[in-house]
């Protein structure tokens, strides 16, 4: 697969690539476009709205006065407090399938009403998942450019003590008010640019994962050409356009929103988010794992992903940071299976996700003569594979700048981390999913202990 610059598709071009969603409506007073799409379903369709008490004054109550001035049945609301946030866990989908589905009579041949999500990433996750579950349609109604989920394909949330995607169809409509949008709090355009830069080191995996599939590397997927297009041919451009998003400049938010929208169609049109996600966002699945919170607020998924942005990037950095490919220790024995899950073991000692991370390690694990067959691979094609993978990222203080001027997090202090913490992360993130990354490369090669411990002498790193 050639990575190089390519004219970047255009959005009705991603839309129609999707398959999925029918509509995405980004314009100023947008609201006033759901009747007619829920009226395009065919039928008398009634509405089932579901925000949180921040969301439903963003934008929750201008829905519900236009569908009544409609005259559409909104047959119930389920609006979750402001506070504490919402947690994206299953147990939430679980009780809004059942009250959507209250609100029809069992012995009548009523439709199930058409959920509309009001909010951020979290109220889109459960509402998409839930209506997925119940075979009904649904739409977005997005209230910050804040993440790439609101037209992505699966749903991101907690289940069984692990944050993992399950399988769901996008919202069929997204309806983003700019108005609505440019009005957020600034740190929650500052987390949609976190999640945006993001895309830059998962590329740089997916290409590791590409080469690793020559090799028999497991959990390594292919490029595919649309989906890579549709995600990286306008992504740098994109975040220069969106840098001011969280200063509410309309031009910049209105750019974020359009490429989180476009990578979430990319992960529609591939139906999974190997074309978005990387080990960047195995960083921040482990913190959502442990909640973590700064000042008591929860750290939101975008500054999460921002930090696991510097984290890979400095990770890649060190790992190829010489022509030659790196060569294990001496002292270095690959272990087997009983003591990688051993270690496993050990580093989530305590957590509710322990078995669904041992079924993971498990699958992902290599034996010494696999392991030796991959690791010969990457170090004869490493000259090749190195061009490509330092072609694709962003240098680590570039990278620190630009999201720093976003109003991301760029010290791990801003997110109540340790530098020693945060790099000792990285351990636990290799060992969560079975998708090939630059975390296992560095661990087929036997090289894991020796990069991070050139992150830990930099005098760059996380300064």
């Amino acid at each position: 697969m050639e990575t190089g610059k390519n004219a970047a598709p255009s959005l009705d071009e991603c839309i129609r690539a999707s398959g999925g969603t029918k509509a995405l409506v980004v314009k100023e007073v947008a609201l006033g476009e759901i009747p007619r799409l829920l009226e395009s379903e065919g039928g008398s369709r009634s509405a089932f709205i579901v925000a949180d008490e921040n969301t439903m004054r963003a934008a929750g109550d201008e829905v519900e006065r236009v569908l009544a001035q409609a005259k559409i049945k909104i047959e119930g609301k389920r609006v979750f407090p402001g506070s504490p946030w919402l947690h994206a866990e299953y147990c939430h989908v679980e009780a809004l399938k059942t009250e959507i589905a209250g609100t029809r009579d069992a012995s009548s041949q009523e439709q199930v009403p058409i959920p509309i999500a009001v909010g951020a990433g979290t109220v889109n996750d459960i509402v998409k998942q839930a209506a997925d579950e119940l075979s009904v349609p649904c739409i977005c109604v997005p209230t910050a450019a804040s993440v790439d989920g609101y037209t992505s394909f699966g749903s991101a949330l907690i289940k069984d003590g692990f944050k993992q995607t399950l399988s769901c169809a996008a919202p069929r409509w997204v309806v983003a008010d700019l108005g609505v949008l440019s009005r957020a709090p600034q740190w929650l355009a500052s987390s949609g640019f976190g999640d945006l830069a993001g895309k830059i080191p998962a590329g740089a995996d997916w290409i590791i994962s590409d080469a690793g599939a020559n090799f028999g590397a497991k959990g390594a997927d292919r490029i595919d050409e649309k989906a890579w297009g549709m995600v990286q041919y306008g992504l740098r451009d994109f975040l220069n356009r969106s840098v001011d998003a969280a200063h509410g400049n309309k031009n910049a938010v209105a750019a974020l929103f359009e490429a989180l929208a476009i990578t979430g169609f990319a992960m529609q049109y591939a139906k999974n988010s190997r074309p978005v996600s990387g080990a960047e966002h195995l960083f921040a699945h482990i913190w959502e794992m442990e909640d973590l919170s700064h000042d008591g607020v929860p750290v939101t998924h975008g500054h999460k992903v921002a930090m696991g942005t510097l984290a890979v990037t400095a990770f890649i950095e060190a790992l190829f940071s010489s022509a030659d490919p790196p060569l294990p220790p001496r002292s270095h024995q690959h272990p087997s299976r009983a003591q990688r899950m051993a270690e496993v073991r050990a580093a989530f000692v305590g957590s509710p996700a322990l078995e669904s991370v041992l079924a993971a390690a498990d699958e992902k694990f290599d034996e010494k003569d696999e392991n030796a067959r991959v690791a010969e691979g990457f170090q004869d094609t490493w000259k090749d594979l190195r061009g490509k993978v330092l072609e694709q990222i962003m240098p680590y203080a570039h990278l620190k700048e630009m999201l720093a001027t976003a109003g991301c997090p760029v010290l791990p202090a801003q997110t109540s981390l340790t530098r020693a913490g945060l790099i000792a992360c990285t351990r636990r993130a290799q060992m969560i999913r079975c998708r090939y990354s630059s975390l296992d490369l560095a661990w087929d090669l036997g090289c894991f202990d020796a990069t991070l411990a050139k992150m830990e002498s930099s005098a760059v790193y996380f300064y």
